[in-house]
């Protein structure tokens, strides 16, 4: 079964122009599945479903920030075990 073979049952959601607290908070009322399943369609209506698009994230500088967030490794004032990086250049995160 190819994706062109599949025929959905149910009309791709529009979404409104500007979303509002009610409607944001119908959609944490839908079980997951559903949500996931709405999520997928409109996917689908604007995307080729067989590609994947693949992200990364990249820390331009790691470790010796100033800031004293308890929570994260990066701050200068807690040892997290990070090693510590200098800022990179321009043309390497470029690549």
């Amino acid at each position: 079964m190819t994706s062109q073979s599949i025929q959905f049952t149910h009309p791709v959601p529009t979404p409104p122009q500007r979303w509002s607290v009610a409607a944001v908070e119908e959609l944490f009322k839908l079980p997951f599945a559903d949500l996931l399943f709405q999520a997928q369609q409109v996917h689908r209506a604007h995307f080729d479903p067989n590609q994947v698009q693949l992200s990364t994230l990249l820390s331009i500088k790691t470790g010796g920030c100033s800031e004293d967030c308890g929570y994260c490794p990066q701050s200068a004032f807690h040892n997290a075990g990070v090693e510590n990086r200098k800022m990179l250049e321009v043309d390497e995160v470029v690549k």
